[in-house]
C-alpha cells in the first residue's frame, strides 16, 4: 500500500489530477437507481394502504361504532 507524505504534490499529479473518492462518474446512474427505488416504494405503500382501507370499508362500520366497543374497529 502507498503512503501519502505530501498531499499538495500527490493531488496535482498528472495521474491524480479530479475527484479523489470511488466511484467517480456513477453518480447518474446512483440517482436513476434512488429514483427507481423511491417510486416503487411510493406504489408498494399505495398498493398496501389502499387493501387495508378497503378492508376496513367491507367490514361497514358506521360513525358511532366505536361507541359500542366494537372489536377490530
Amino acid at each position: 500500500m502507498a503512503t501519502v507524505t505530501n498531499w499538495i504534490d500527490h493531488l496535482s499529479a498528472k495521474e491524480v489530477q479530479g475527484a479523489i473518492y470511488p466511484g467517480v462518474g456513477s453518480e447518474g446512474i446512483l440517482v436513476i437507481i434512488a429514483l427507481v427505488l423511491w417510486i416503487g416504494w411510493h406504489v408498494l405503500q399505495n398498493n398496501a394502504e389502499s387493501n387495508h382501507l378497503e378492508k376496513l370499508a367491507r367490514k361497514r362500520h358506521g360513525a358511532n361504532d366505536h361507541k359500542s366497543n366494537i372489536t377490530e374497529w
